[in-house]
């Protein structure tokens, strides 16, 4: 049974606010996903007057990123000084630096292998509806390349993911989004994480030089962590404005890929208001993803961009 359906005999839950009554209409007839126009069983196909308007980023995520790069900058600065000290060869205190893009590169380059060498490829043969939904949002998002995408096997606390190597893009989807005959199991939450995460490769956030200019902020307590928080948020906003509907698909992480239609949404927002404590501040100072109490609220009041800091 699908996730997208309550049980008989149960009261629907509202997919986005998580209140009990409240349920996506049924436009057409004997068709339960009308509002995904087309992203599961075809191409996407917009209507005449309607228009996309691309989503804006966050706004702190430009004011960190330029802050980050000012980070990596000065740290690379010092690095050439201290190898020039040690050596005294301006050569040696050159090379030290330029050798962390390569790193980065082959590091970006074995991971991007290691997927293609143990994960499922999604493609029209192998999950057809997934590909077909991959397909459909990057052409409807502005992309002009429709990344790869694979399915990750085993249990992993966020299943999805965008990444890339060279010019090439791809994204990760988890197992838990699809049922034993690998059919998609709630197709509207699977629009909006794939929305998602194209949203990533749109906002540029997967590309190479992007990371290794902010790589020397990882090393600050929170710099980091808060910018990757940024764009999260940045990442919601796009699949928020392609797949509003399916943004109950942020309770998967919370509740897992089976129990996530128990979790009430509105109920979990509220909670980013009233819960408070020192040591839960420290935790969203320093996690990199947005908890999942005020990714919940930021979703759900739409007036009100995500926090990023208190």
């Amino acid at each position: 049974m699908s996730h997208a359906m309550p049980p008989e005999g149960r009261t629907s839950v509202c997919p986005a606010h998580g209140a009990p009554g409240c349920s996506w209409p049924r436009d057409l007839e004997g068709d339960p996903f009308p509002s995904l126009r087309g992203h599961v069983g075809g191409p996407c196909r917009l209507d005449t007057d309607e228009e996309v308007v691309p989503a804006s980023a966050h706004p702190w995520e430009l004011p960190l990123l330029a802050v980050c790069v000012g980070v990596t900058l000065l740290m690379a600065a010092g690095a050439v000084h201290a190898v020039w000290l040690m050596t005294g060869s301006w050569t040696w205190g050159l090379v030290a630096p330029a050798a962390v893009p390569v790193v980065c590169w082959k590091a970006r380059g074995l991971l991007y292998a290691r997927r293609r060498a143990e994960f499922v490829r999604i493609s029209p043969t192998q999950f057809p509806e997934a590909h077909r939904l991959v397909s459909s949002l990057s052409t409807e998002m502005g992309l002009s390349r429709v990344p790869e995408a694979y399915v990750r096997t085993g249990w992993c606390p966020w299943g999805t993911d965008a990444a890339g190597h060279g010019l090439r893009r791809y994204l990760v989807l988890s197992e838990e989004l699809f049922d034993s005959d690998g059919r998609v199991r709630d197709p509207e939450a699977l629009a909006f994480l794939v929305a998602h995460q194209l949203g990533h490769v749109v906002a540029g956030h997967t590309g190479f030089w992007r990371r290794v200019a902010t790589l020397g902020a990882e090393l600050i307590p929170g710099l980091g962590s808060a910018l990757s928080r940024a764009m999260e948020y940045t990442a919601d906003d796009h699949a928020y404005a392609h797949v509003p509907e399916g943004a109950h698909a942020v309770r998967i992480p919370a509740g897992g890929g089976r129990l996530y239609t128990r979790v009430n949404m509105g109920e979990m927002a509220a909670r980013a208001r009233t819960d408070r404590g020192c040591s839960l501040l420290l935790y969203h100072l320093l996690v990199r993803r947005p908890g999942n109490t005020r990714r919940m609220a930021a979703l759900r009041d739409r007036r009100r961009r995500g926090r990023v800091f208190l």
